[in-house]
């Protein structure tokens, strides 16, 4: 492997920076990738699709557990992303696949800590309604990742998880998770508010 070469694993699912996950690897080439990574302690990018067609815009994710290992190769594991990457050039000369990628970095732009900390309320707010937390800690005081932490925690569309991992600007991210959460939380308080007295929708 080359510097700015890395193992690509396609899968039907976005991953988000600092967003844990785990995955079952049973293909062959997939073991190897993943036996390669483990000995070495490398990574390998995460990109939305399939073998034939996938978005070139993906994230870094390292193996932070190997938490099973079956007699016939097969292994359950734990991922969590770090850093996004763009595809520049794909190349088919492993058993895997794997590519050419550049870092993409954030915009440089002051972080809107009003809306940073707008964020956490609602978030505090959403959890407390779903799970009934009476003091739910801060996803993170990094304002760079709290969207993707908490966007994480929302079943959101692929695509909009997507559209979130290639966005460059934090305050960008921060406004379009705070309006999925507003959406969400005016949801939630017009169930409740149905459902109160007698535990059934009106």
């Amino acid at each position: 492997m080359t510097d700015n070469e890395l193992p690509l694993f396609p899968l039907d699912m976005v991953l988000l920076p600092a967003r844990k996950v785990p995955l079952h690897i049973f293909e062959d080439r997939y073991q190897q990738m993943i036996r390669e990574c483990l000995e070495q302690k490398s990574e390998f990018g995460l990109l939305w699709g399939t073998d034939e067609q996938f978005s070139d815009v993906g994230c870094v994710a390292k193996v932070t557990k190997l938490v099973t290992e079956f007699p016939d190769g097969r292994m359950n594991i734990m991922i969590e992303g770090t850093s996004r990457f763009r595809l520049i050039n794909r190349q088919d000369i492993h058993a895997y696949i794997s590519g050419v990628v550049e870092k993409i970095e954030d915009d440089i732009e002051p972080y809107d800590i009003e809306l940073g900390n707008h964020l956490k309320t609602l978030y505090s707010k959403t959890l407390k309604l779903t799970i009934g937390w009476t003091t739910p800690p801060p996803p993170t005081e990094d304002l760079s990742l709290i969207s993707y932490i908490v966007a994480s925690n929302l079943s959101l569309p692929l695509d909009q998880q997507q559209n979130l991992l290639e966005d460059r600007s934090v305050n960008s991210r921060l406004k379009i998770v705070s309006d999925i959460l507003e959406s969400a939380l005016s949801h939630l308080k017009e169930i409740k508010r149905r459902t109160r007295g007698n535990g059934h929708l009106a």
